[in-house]
């Protein structure tokens, strides 16, 4: 089993959300774990976290979890 821990992109904390450059990471790490076997998703309920997980999560065509 492998656990994949991902940080958020770079982040707007004021606004609780990511900058352009972490909207760029964010769309670049769904990118490169689109090959990828991913059993789950889960993601933080912080709103970077959550914009961050929802890239892959959709181009996966896959549910995230929020905890």
């Amino acid at each position: 089993m492998k656990i994949l821990l991902i940080r958020h992109g770079d982040p707007d904390y004021a606004n609780d959300t990511l900058t352009p450059l972490g909207h760029e990471q964010a769309v670049k790490l769904a990118e490169a774990l689109a090959d990828t076997h991913i059993d789950a998703i889960f993601a933080s309920p912080m709103g970077r976290a959550q914009v961050t997980a929802t890239y892959t999560s959709e181009r996966k065509g896959m549910p995230k979890t929020t905890l």
